[in-house]
Parts: structure tokens; sequence; C-alpha cells
């Protein structure tokens, strides 16, 4: 492919020399496609310089040429261009965030990786979370193609799989735990509690909390049960199936209402010939309110949002506290960054 657009190149400029080298020819004459010839001499080397840089890539068995980070001990406050933390930690610097070092301190868990899940999964590991555990039993299909960072050479693959492979490039520093498995099948639900159990950075304690970006309310309400057994806050992430609207609610055992509040309870079957909509706009949004909540929770700043409403017809937001349904009992948990 080089050597053709070389030689492409080669005889483009041959003609346009000759062309306006010879007296009388018609390029003399015509001085307009002279500059037409130049012009196209000067893309087509542009475009050579590209394909040289996409052989350069692929020049090895492994793809593309990737630059790994060494794992950092501490994070520093040195505003460094070499430093990828810098960012992070002016928030400490600035006074928004007392202790900022201490997001790798927490393990958080989160259920279904499509186009809500991928993006908190991407945006704690962007943010310096300790650990992850990432749970769902699906595959990428090139229909994902629209709202998560998978890419269609990875079609077939295990989405948690992926996940990984994508968000451990990223940071190396943020430990990964995957489950490929559906959490609400009855054969995997003692698994699925146990892995939640022991899910903190020692092995022994349980996650700091739990993130479900599910489309499946037999799921949500597991999910809602094991915050409870284990007093484990929850965040539930939800997009309609239009796509025009989405929620996230915090559940706290014992301190807030439960999925009872939740605005969006019901989701399209799935069947052969239809699915739901989607938009990686609405779910980017939803993602990021969840991910930006579960940073206030555990690192304990700003106002946490315990239930937040978004209409994307409208544009509008609303908030609201949601209180515990008397009939159910249970103790609260401690607030991490209290």
């Amino acid at each position: 492919m080089v050597a053709l657009a070389v030689a492409v190149l080669m005889a483009l400029t041959w003609s346009a020399e000759m062309d306006g080298g010879i007296p009388g020819g018609p390029a003399a004459d015509i001085k307009v496609t002279t500059s037409d010839l130049r012009g196209q001499v000067g893309r087509i080397q542009n475009q050579v310089k590209e394909i040289q840089e996409v052989v350069r890539m692929y020049s090895s068995t492994t793809g593309p040429r990737r630059v790994r980070r060494t794992k950092i001990d501490v994070m520093s406050q040195e505003p460094q261009d070499t430093n990828p933390y810098s960012r992070l930690m002016a928030l400490k610097t600035m006074g928004v965030v007392k202790n900022y070092e201490r997001v790798r301190d927490f393990s958080v868990a989160v259920i279904g990786v499509g186009g809500v899940g991928v993006g908190v999964v991407e945006m704690l590991t962007r943010c310096g979370i300790g650990k992850l555990i990432i749970y769902d039993y699906d595959t990428i299909e090139l229909a994902n193609m629209n709202k998560m960072f998978y890419r269609p050479e990875q079609s077939g693959w295990n989405k948690t799989m992926a996940c990984r492979h994508y968000c451990s490039e990223l940071n190396p520093d943020t430990t990964f735990e995957v489950h490929n498995m559906n959490v609400a099948a009855e054969e995997n639900r003692v698994k699925f509690k146990e892995t939640l159990q022991s899910g903190g950075l020692d092995r022994k304690s349980s996650v700091s909390m739990m993130v479900g970006c599910v489309d499946n309310m037999e799921a949500r309400q597991l999910m809602e049960q094991m915050s409870e057994e284990l007093q484990i806050p929850y965040i539930d992430a939800v997009v309609s199936d239009d796509a025009m609207s989405g929620s996230v609610q915090l559940i706290i055992p014992g301190r807030t209402g439960g999925l009872e509040a939740a605005p969006i309870k019901s989701h399209m079957e799935k069947r052969p010939g239809a699915c739901p909509a989607s938009l990686p706009t609405t779910d980017s949004i939803i993602s990021g309110i969840t991910g930006q909540n579960v940073l206030k929770y555990l690192l304990g700043f700003g106002e946490v949002a315990f239930l937040i409403q978004y209409n994307a017809i409208t544009n509008d937001f609303q908030s609201r506290m949601t209180y515990p349904d008397p009939r159910k009992a249970g103790g609260a948990p401690g607030t991490p960054g209290a």
C-alpha cells in the first residue's frame, strides 16, 4: 500500500514538472492545472505519512504499539505533565476534597457494563479508585458500538474481559476483578454474595459500594436485597427504554428509601425483532452523575444526590430525598466519607 502511494506520488510529481517545464505545453497556458496538481501532490504526501504511521503501528503481531505506564505507589500533588494524578490531587490543593488520595482505599462493585456501566467503570478507573469488581454475562455485539467504548473487532468478546482489558491500560494502579455471570440467576446468587462480602482490598472485608447499571428489575431487586443483607450502600443507575430519561438513586439500608421510590420500574422485554432505544449522550449523562455520586459519598465532599432524575426532552433535572419504608427493618452502614 505504501509502495503504491509513493509510486502515484512520484508519477504526479513528474507529470506536473514535465507539463510545466515544456515551452508551449498545456500547463504553460493553464496555470490552474499546475496548481491543482501541486495540491493533489501535497494531499498524497500527507496520506503517505498517515499510511506509514499505520504500518509502523501495526508492524508487530501484537497490533498497535501501546504505551503502558508503570504503577505509582503514592499519589503526588506535583503539577507535572508526567504526573497522571496532578489534576485529581488539585482537588485537595484547592480545598474541594480533604484527602483525595483515600480514593485508593475503596472497592466498588459495578453490576452491568452496558452503556451506563462502562462509563462508570472508566470514570472511576481514571479517578484512581482502589479496586473495581465487574459483573456481566453478555457478549459484545456490533449493535453496542453506538454507546460503548468497545471496538468492532471485539465482537463476540465477553464484556467483562474487554472492559478490564481497556481500563487496566488506562490505570494500572486500579485492581480489577471480573465475573462473567448473570447475578440474578439462582445458581449464581451465592457466589455473587460471597464476592461482595470479600470484595474489599484486603479480600476479607466487603466492597465499599455497589453500583447497579442494569435494565432488569429482577436484578435490581436482588442488588437491593444484597445491600440490605450486607449493609452495603447501593446506587441504582438506569435509563428508560426510549433513552429520553434516566435516574440515579443512592440506597442506604435503614436510612433512605429503596426501589419503591425509583421513577423507572419497568423495562422492555427482550425478544427477537424488538429492542429498546439508546443514546450515548443520555447514557454518558447518567454514568457521569453516577460516578460523581460514588466519589462524593466515599470521599465525603459536596452534596450527595439521593435521587436525581434527568429528562432529555425538557433538559430538566430533579433531585429529592427518599425515606425508608417503615415496614422494612435494618441498620444503617456508616458513611465512609464522614
